[in-house]
């Protein structure tokens, strides 16, 4: 969760928890070993699942607005990349970053410089700047993306694209009915276990399932996010 959402509500909204098991399940088909770098880790939810699948595997999360540093078995954070451990990442992954900054290219060309050189890069980004809402203000999101711009910045810094898929199809009516009204994910007021909270991951769960797979089969439905999947050139 962005660190600008957190609050005192300790429930997980449906969309960070489908994300969540979703991008788990993209990584599970790696071999996943060595050092993860999580650019933009806000609360160190996703780190957290992340080492209980992966126990071998550090995580070192980078956040600015964190305000203390977290050191916790293999889940690190700290608010700066100078803070970083001076060594090369298998992975990095930047889960809904990139629309933060105001140069994408600039930026993830300098991020590249912290990829070991087998390394892969995981990067989702909010799709389609016809869906840019007020959430997005609020959230300094410089831009959504197509396929066709993220691609054009993927290149740019010197990347190869594995793979790519829209997902949360299932959302696109939902944002375009709440284009001018405030977003919060903090807002979600049930657990993860009440059945609401898991009837609505599973419509999600699906929804990401069912277009990552057909991605692989050369049809790329819209979705609300966009996902791929990255090595150097």
């Amino acid at each position: 969760m962005d660190l600008s959402e957190v609050s005192n509500n300790q429930n997980r909204h449906p969309w960070e928890l489908s994300r969540t098991r979703s991008i788990l399940r993209i990584l599970e088909k790696m071999p996943m070993e060595g050092n993860v770098l999580d650019i933009g880790c806000g609360d160190s939810y996703f780190d957290r699942r992340f080492v209980a699948r992966f126990p071998n595997v550090q995580v070192y999360g980078v956040d600015i607005n964190l305000q203390e540093e977290l050191h916790d078995g293999n889940v690190h954070a700290v608010n700066s990349l100078e803070h970083l451990p001076k060594r090369k990442f298998n992975y990095i992954l930047m889960m809904d970053v990139l629309e933060h900054i105001e140069d994408d290219t600039a930026y993830l060309t300098d991020i590249l410089k912290y990829l070991a050189s087998n390394g892969k890069v995981l990067i989702t980004v909010p799709a389609f700047m016809k869906l840019y809402s007020l959430h997005d203000r609020e959230l300094h999101h410089y831009r959504r993306y197509e396929h066709q711009s993220l691609l054009k910045v993927i290149k740019k810094s010197g990347l190869v694209e594995e793979q790519w898929s829209y997902f949360y199809f299932s959302l696109i009516i939902g944002r375009l009915i709440t284009m001018n009204r405030t977003e919060n994910l903090s807002g979600w007021n049930y657990a993860e276990t009440d059945l609401k909270t898991k009837i609505v991951s599973n419509i999600l769960n699906a929804d990401f399932d069912i277009l990552t797979f057909l991605s692989k089969c050369g049809i790329h439905l819209p979705g609300l996010s966009l996902l791929s999947v990255c090595k150097l050139k």
